[in-house]
């Protein structure tokens, strides 16, 4: 759907309204009509309502950034040999191994950062063993639906819309919703990225128009407005003077539109305003050191400017902070795709560094924009989710590249107000290598005894995030997965730090 036919449609149906209609028939499906699976979840309502923002790689990409721990064996084994510094802690000239095998140059560094302020966690065995597919289509949509069945499911975010509709009698009015109606929630499900897989309707069900997924640029370019609302306002007046009462009702929802336009033209403003504002400025360190996401010159933080992601990822955690009402954001990538068959060093390094160092400065302006930092609200309740649709065999094939793979990285940040106290700040996850030597198919796998999810249950996360207490049903099928994939684990201890 474009800009312009939501416009048209939440004019119409009369976003806001107690009762929305058109022309007196009711615009919201009933619980009844909801997706079947939605009624096997037990639903508790969260005791603060969540805002997910997730990262999607398109491409499938490497899981060494985070995990150099088998790189000696993996270098041993490959075509063709990887730079010697990939085998060297970071303590040791141009070595690349940081404390927790991170590649340093690859982003090592700032995960480091986000790891030691207890901001991220690295799960690194999230390895698909169900459908045991690497190719792309069936591994984009299965991870940005949750579901194996990938052409009869909706996308995660229509799902958790569905999940939240299903519950209205428990929502509505509360305080989690600061006392609105679901449906008067503004821009609750947004996209960064244009279309989306996470937005993917229901074939089956009738989600309220304002709860599907809306596209926004990362300038808020505002859709909403004809360009000069005093014109607008005058329409209103005249069509008031010029309708019988007989058709009054029909223009209440013209004029109720011209309302929600002008509600949603100085939301958009604000967020442009917030989008152009300074950033917070971190505290001063205990030894008076500079925080390196820090402008020197202005003493404000400041997302790096040598990369497209960087802007994406700011006007998600601005939409974030400053309007409670997005629920789940997406964002997808904005620096090319991560499909390295070839050449893969050289293109994968810069960009891992430029996505985990605009990562760390999203930690902050997230951490700094709280009232704890003199914020206007509590933000510890925003929550980052980096993933791809699969991992990359580990050998660099004949083309100094990496073909697909099973395995691969989850990156979560935030959210310390709804996850356990040991759920950030650790690394989750053993590795092992394996495949015959010097082929084009060595990949690392979870050794016996290590935590292991399918890529499905990121999704399942989100939904426990809002109140699924068993979201297994959420990403069950009846022929590749019918009994679904729970949660991740966040419990799991994490492993300690590599020997140098």
């Amino acid at each position: 759907m474009n800009r312009r036919e939501f416009l048209r449609n939440t004019s119409l149906l009369g976003i806001g309204a107690t009762s929305p209609t058109l022309f007196g028939v009711p615009g919201l499906i009933s619980r009844a009509d909801a997706m079947p699976m939605v009624d096997q979840v037990d639903f508790v309502l969260p005791t603060i309502m969540p805002q997910v923002i997730n990262v999607f790689l398109y491409g499938g990409p490497s899981e060494l950034a985070g995990n150099l721990t088998n790189m000696d064996l993996i270098n041993t084994n490959s075509q063709n040999p990887y730079p010697s510094a990939l085998r060297r802690a970071v303590s040791d000239d141009e070595g690349q191994v940081t404390q927790n095998g991170f590649w340093a140059d690859a982003g090592g560094r700032a995960m480091e950062d986000m790891l030691a302020a207890g901001d991220m966690s690295v799960y690194r065995t999230i390895n698909r063993l169900k459908n045991n597919t690497r190719a792309h289509r069936p591994s984009v949509f299965s991870s940005l639906k949750g579901s194996l069945a990938i052409d009869a499911a909706p996308g995660m975010g229509s799902t958790l819309a569905t999940l939240l509709n299903a519950h209205r009698d428990q929502l509505d009015g509360s305080a989690l919703l600061g006392g609105k109606q679901l449906t008067e929630l503004v821009l609750p499900f947004v996209s960064f990225e244009g279309s989306s897989t996470a937005f993917a309707r229901d074939v089956n069900g009738n989600l309220p128009l304002q709860l599907r997924g809306l596209s926004l640029d990362e300038e808020f370019d505002n859709p909403y407005t004809r360009g000069n609302n005093d014109n607008g306002l005058e329409l209103e007046v005249l069509v008031r003077k010029i309708v019988d009462s007989s058709q009054r009702l029909r223009f209440d929802k013209v004029a109720e539109g011209f309302e929600i336009r002008r509600n949603m033209d100085r939301l958009v403003g604000d967020l442009q305003n917030a989008a152009s504002d300074s950033l917070p400025t971190p505290p001063a360190s205990a030894d008076g050191s500079l925080d390196p996401d820090v402008n020197p010159a202005t003493g404000f933080l400041q997302y790096p400017d040598n990369n497209s992601f960087s802007g994406r990822i700011k006007a998600a955690v601005t939409l974030a902070i400053n309007n409670p009402d997005s629920l789940f954001i997406t964002v997808g990538g904005g620096l090319g795709g991560w499909d390295d068959h070839s050449s893969a060093i050289e293109d994968y390094v810069p960009r891992m560094n430029q996505i985990m160092e605009s990562l760390r400065v999203a930690t902050k302006h997230i951490r700094y924009s709280d009232t704890a930092y003199g914020g206007n609200r509590s933000t510890d309740n925003i929550i980052i989710k980096v993933h791809g649709d699969f991992g990359r065999n580990v050998n660099l094939n004949n083309s100094a590249g990496w073909d697909h793979g099973n395995n691969q990285n989850l990156y979560t940040i935030g959210g310390s107000a709804l996850r356990p106290a040991s759920a950030l700040g650790k690394v989750v996850g053993k590795t092992e290598i394996f495949g015959p030597a010097n082929e084009n198919r060595q990949y690392t796998r979870p050794t016996d005894d290590s935590y292991q999810a399918e890529p499905v249950a990121i999704a399942s996360s989100v939904y426990r995030y809002f109140g699924a207490q068993n979201p297994m049903p959420l990403t069950s099928d009846v022929d590749l997965n019918p009994k679904g994939d729970g949660a991740i684990n966040e419990r799991v201890p994490g492993e300690p730090p590599i020997s140098l």
